[in-house]
C-alpha cells in the first residue's frame, strides 16, 4: 500500500456505530379527570328544569293523579337527565369526566322504564316522533348549537308532546293496556285528548315566546331582530287570549309587559342571567296555574 493511502486511510477511519442516547423526556400521562360537579348531573338553570317538567306535570294534573301518570312522569324526568347528560358528552367531544352520569342515569331509566312499558306497550306508538326529536337535541348537541332556535323548538315539542301523551295513557290506567291494541296501532283508541292538546299547545306557544324572551336578554341582547319578534309573538299571544279566554288574555298581557319593560330596562342597567331565569321559572308557574284551571272549562 502506497504511503498515500495508508495516509488517507489514517485520516478517514471508519465509522463506529452510534450507540442510542438515553432519553431525557419523561413518558406522557394523561391528565387526570377533573371530579364531578353537581352541574354534570343536573341542569344548573331552574328554567330549563321548569320547562322540561311542568307540561309533564300539567298533564298529570288534568288526567289525574295516579300510579300510570306519576310512573309515566318519573321515566320523563329520567328521560330528560339522559339528554342531558349525553348532550353533554356529545359536546364534550365523547369526554370520559361525562360518562358516569349518562350511564347511571340510563340504567336507573331502563330499571324503571322497561317495567312501564310492559305494563303499558301502548306507549310504544309514541316512540318514533320522540325518538326523532331525541335525535336532533343529539344533533345539535354535537355541532354545539343546543342554544340555537331550531335546537329549541325541537325541546320545546318534545316536552309539550308529554303532555298529550299522559292525557292519552292516563284515563286507560285503570283497564291497562294490551299487546294486541299496539299491534293494532290505533292511534284513535283512546282518542287523543282534548285537554291535553290544548295544554300542551298553550304551554308550547308560552315557551317559545319565553325562548324569545330570553335571547332579548342575555345572547341576543341588543338585537333588535330578536325583540323586535319576542313583542309582536307575545302581541299574537294576547291578542288570542282576548278571543278564547279572559285568564289566557290576563296572562298573555303580563307576558307582554315583562318582554317589553325588562329589555328596556336591561339597557340602562345589565340584568343577571340568574334574574332573568328567576323571572321565567315565575312566568311558567303561572302559565302552569292558567292551563290548568283554564283548559277543563274550554273543554267542558
Amino acid at each position: 500500500m502506497s504511503d498515500s493511502a495508508a495516509n488517507a486511510q489514517n485520516q478517514n477511519p471508519p465509522a463506529q456505530p452510534s450507540l442510542p442516547q438515553p432519553s431525557h423526556h419523561k413518558p406522557s400521562t394523561p391528565k387526570p379527570l377533573k371530579p364531578l360537579t353537581v352541574r354534570d348531573w343536573i341542569p344548573s338553570q331552574p328554567g330549563a328544569w321548569a320547562m322540561a317538567i311542568i307540561p309533564a306535570l300539567a298533564g298529570v294534573v288534568l288526567a289525574g293523579a295516579n300510579v300510570t301518570t306519576i310512573w309515566l312522569l318519573i321515566c320523563w324526568i329520567l328521560c330528560y337527565c339522559v339528554q342531558y347528560t349525553t348532550a353533554r358528552w356529545l359536546k364534550s367531544r365523547y369526554s370520559r369526566r361525562y360518562l358516569p352520569p349518562t350511564i347511571l342515569y340510563t340504567a336507573v331509566l331502563a330499571v324503571i322504564g322497561i317495567p312501564f312499558v310492559i305494563a303499558h306497550p301502548d306507549v310504544l306508538l309514541w316512540a318514533p316522533p320522540l325518538a326523532v326529536l331525541a335525535l336532533l337535541s343529539f344533533v345539535a348537541a354535537k355541532r354545539r348549537q343546543e342554544r340555537s332556535i331550531w335546537a329549541n323548538i325541537v325541546v320545546i315539542l318534545a316536552a309539550c308532546c308529554m303532555t298529550v301523551i299522559i292525557c292519552w295513557i292516563g284515563p286507560a290506567a285503570p283497564n291497562g293496556s294490551s299487546w294486541t291494541s299496539l299491534v293494532a296501532s290505533q292511534w284513535t283508541s283512546p282518542p287523543l285528548p282534548a285537554d291535553g292538546m290544548i295544554a300542551a299547545l298553550i304551554l308550547a306557544l308560552y315557551e317559545f315566546g319565553s325562548v324569545l324572551f330570553v335571547k332579548t336578554m342575555i345572547r341576543e341582547r341588543g338585537n333588535r331582530a330578536y325583540l323586535f319578534a319576542s313583542w309582536i309573538w307575545h302581541m299574537c299571544l294576547v291578542v288570542g287570549g282576548f278571543l278564547t279566554d279572559p285568564w289566557l288574555c290576563g296572562m298573555g298581557l303580563m307576558l307582554l309587559a315583562r318582554s317589553i319593560i325588562l329589555p328596556l330596562v336591561d339597557r340602562r342597567r345589565k340584568t343577571k342571567p340568574v334574574i332573568v331565569g328567576m323571572t321565567e321559572l315565575v312566568t311558567i308557574l303561572m302559565t302552569f296555574v292558567v292551563v290548568i284551571i283554564t283548559v277543563p272549562a274550554m273543554v267542558g
